[in-house]
């Protein structure tokens, strides 16, 4: 893990991640992401549909979540 955001790993749509919608980017998938913060792991969600975005506000990530987003990116490969 690196202090730059890394999609560990890409599920389908299911809502909004932000209070700042971004209806464009809805409907395709979303990117788990994490990075390595001052603290600990970060975590964060990001919608995307082609060039739209939209960014869901960051926040701790425990052990248990990031072995979860892991083995759902061992199940998508």
């Amino acid at each position: 893990m690196t202090a730059k955001w890394t999609t560990v790993a890409t599920v389908g749509y299911t809502g909004s991640v932000s209070r700042q919608e971004n209806r464009a980017a809805h409907g395709a998938v979303c990117h788990l992401q994490a990075r390595r913060g001052k603290t600990g792991i970060i975590g964060r969600r990001v919608n995307a549909n082609g060039k739209h975005a939209e960014v869901g506000e960051p926040f701790e990530l425990n052990d248990e979540t990031l072995s979860q987003w892991q083995a759902i990116a061992r199940a998508a490969r």
